[in-house]
């Protein structure tokens, strides 16, 4: 079981904080955090992921993005990227992370979840849906 999450994405406003805000949601024990590989630092979540989120009923609405460090990968137990790209950059910059990373998606057939970044609102919403799906397969093995 794992109980210190960190969630990554690129820019840490879209996906990440999404996965966050819902992990942090669904599993009250467990401490849960998000970072980007190429983060946005400063910015909040993404306007129409934050309106989407609340009416899912998840509030990521005080997000503030930030760089992922050596210091968050030592902290976790579990990190979650949400693609194959995200794992090699991981990996590249961060070999300590081996071991304790995977995909989002890998209890879904190791799927990769695309980013919503500058997208339409109806594919937002599509990109939360597998956040929402592959969030659900972690949660046995989340405390």
């Amino acid at each position: 079981m794992f109980n210190k999450v960190l969630v990554l994405c690129t820019g840490n406003i879209c996906r990440s904080p999404y996965a966050e805000a819902l992990l942090q949601l669904r599993a009250p024990s467990a401490t849960v955090s998000s970072a980007g590989l190429g983060a946005m630092v400063g910015d909040p979540a993404d306007e129409i992921g934050t309106a989407l989120a609340i009416a899912r009923n998840v509030d990521m609405s005080a997000h503030v993005a930030r760089q992922v460090n050596r210091q968050m990968i030592a902290q976790a137990d579990l990190v979650l990227v949400m693609d194959d790209e995200h794992i090699e950059r991981l990996h590249r910059k961060y070999p300590e992370a081996r071991g304790k990373s995977f995909k989002l998606g890998k209890w879904r057939d190791n799927k990769n979840i695309v980013d919503p970044y500058m997208k339409s609102e109806e594919f937002f919403g599509l990109v939360l849906d597998e956040i929402d799906k592959s969030v659900e397969t972690w949660l046995p093995h989340i405390h």
